[in-house]
């Protein structure tokens, strides 16, 4: 039905609304609806023609008090109406409420989208025609209690739906419950947003410190496939950096405004990283979280997930890495339904694949699924004209980190570290280096204040044979030693206190213990 709007303003007065529904009520005109203020009032009556709605507006304008009488668009309820949709509409949280009745009244464009839904399917039926399992919206409705971001896997009639949602009951002025309203927030946007705030800096290539040939051959092969969606497997010693290379292939590829999620296989149990890899149902073992529990696959949706030693992976995780790489499709424990996932695997290993192959400790299927692009990371010793620009790069930070001002290494001391076979790769250079600071109070290292991995495995051995000793016994004679060594580096007491992290009256104490003196020394 076509209707008009009127604006009255009057100056109030009591039978002032009976006088005007008096003048339509003459002419058969119905008042659809009616809202009264301090000396304004509007109408809201069915559509008139020219000269009829001419004669109503003078007719009115006769009635005692009566100012104005004017035509406008919409009444004020409608126009908080539009105001409200137009705000819900550009939010982008879901924005769900249902009355007393439980029948759903508000559903924003957000909603629809996370839970499948058009607006119009949905307003004006109960919310349990929609809901099949429970929801805490109710609770809220019913009981008067409000929730905040919690999080909720909930069953409706399309399907599954995963995200977070608060809520809180609707009253009246009174304070009586007429409703309940819920945000939500779908999961896989909550995750973007930890990531977006919580991330790490993520390396590039600009950060691999190199100048030897062999190194920027590896780089350059690595920045022409991180363009890609291929899968990449990572080759190399432990220690040469290969998460390194990792985060910078997500960072040059399309998808570096995406989550890189890291997780070493052999850094937690068999049945906890297949729940932290795939995640996990409601109820699915004891301990489980209420309402499940996305997965690491899940988590990196459209990103980069990063499979560190791959190597270590159970003969039955290798069958469900396998089923992710051929159909790009998850199933949480203790669930029937597979989830679609879009992810670019970069897997690493220090290991020889090869050999567990042939020893039927990893599934020649899935090696080859992972073995799209080998990227081979040299190992130190073969690149060790890199050495000056790493040792360079370790000083500063670790000067920074320890508050200390060495500022470089003698020649002779350069010379030490570059006949060094560095089976530890950076992880050791920068163990050494790091220990060669905390020698050294300022100005150059040594070759004095180098101690090799390699040599401090030789000294102990012999310094500490613990067949048939107590451990008191191998810690007491290990202290000494090192007291020693420390003495005749640094001469005093007092320096050896600043070496050591002692007091200079804790060094006193254990130089007495062990009959230490700097002239016995």
């Amino acid at each position: 039905m076509a209707t008009i709007c009127l604006r009255i303003t009057n100056q109030d007065r009591v039978g002032l609304v009976l006088d005007i529904s008096q003048v339509l009520a003459r002419d058969n005109i119905n008042i659809l609806s009616m809202e009264v203020s301090p000396n304004i009032m509007y109408l809201e009556i069915e559509s008139l023609s020219p000269n009829k709605y001419a004669f109503i507006h003078k007719q009115l304008c006769l009635i005692p008090q009566i100012i104005t009488v004017d035509l406008i668009s919409n009444m004020p309820h409608q126009e908080r109406e539009q105001q409200l949709k137009a705000v819900m509409d550009t939010i982008g949280d879901g924005i769900l409420a249902i009355d007393k009745e439980e029948v759903i009244t508000h559903f924003n464009p957000a909603a629809e989208k996370i839970l499948s839904y058009q607006s119009n399917e949905v307003l004006g039926k109960k919310i349990k025609d929609i809901f099949v399992s429970e929801i805490p919206l109710l609770e809220a409705l019913h009981e008067g209690t409000p929730y905040s971001n919690c999080e909720f896997v909930v069953s409706t009639t399309r399907g599954k739906s995963h995200y977070i949602t608060s809520g809180c009951p609707i009253r009246d002025a009174n304070g009586i419950t007429i409703g309940a309203v819920a945000v939500l927030k779908a999961m896989h946007d909550v995750k973007e947003l930890v990531y977006s705030v919580t991330k790490p800096h993520i390396n590039r290539f600009a950060d691999i410190l190199h100048v030897s040939e062999k190194m920027k051959h590896v780089i350059n092969l690595a920045k022409l496939v991180a363009k890609n969606d291929s899968t990449v497997l990572i080759r190399g010693e432990s220690g040469t950096g290969k998460e390194l290379f990792a985060r910078s292939i997500h960072m040059e590829s399309l998808r570096r405004e995406k989550i890189f999620a890291p997780i070493n296989c052999a850094a937690l149990p068999d049945a906890l990283l297949e729940s932290e890899l795939f995640g996990y149902e409601d109820g699915s073992f004891s301990g489980a979280k209420k309402g499940g529990k996305s997965g690491l696959f899940e988590y990196a949706n459209a990103g980069t997930i990063f499979l560190d030693e791959i190597g270590e992976l159970s003969a039955s995780l290798q069958a469900k890495l396998l089923r992710v790489l051929q159909d790009g499709k998850i199933r949480r424990i203790g669930s029937n339904q597979e989830i679609s996932v879009d992810v670019r695997i970069i897997a690493a290993t220090h290991r020889n694949l090869e050999e567990m192959i042939r020893k039927k400790e990893f599934r020649d299927d899935l090696y080859y699924r992972l073995n799209v692009i080998p990227i081979y990371i040299p190992p130190l010793r073969d690149r060790k004209e890199d050495l000056p620009l790493l040792i360079e790069s370790l000083l500063l930070k670790i000067n920074h980190r320890l508050k200390k001002q060495v500022t470089h290494l003698s020649q002779p001391a350069m010379s030490k570290l570059m006949q060094h076979d560095w089976l530890g790769n950076v992880r050791e250079l920068r163990n050494v280096i790091e220990r060669a600071v905390s020698l050294v109070s300022q100005g150059e290292i040594t070759p004095e204040h180098i101690m090799l991995d390699q040599m401090n495995l030789q000294t102990a051995s012999s310094v500490l044979p613990i067949t048939n000793r107590k451990l008191k016994e191998v810690l007491a004679e290990m202290e000494c030693h090192i007291l020693r060594e420390a003495i005749k580096t640094h001469g005093t007491s007092r320096q050896v206190g600043n070496v050591l992290g002692l007091s200079h009256t804790g060094v006193l104490n254990r130089m007495r213990k062990y009959d230490l003196s700097e002239k016995k020394v």
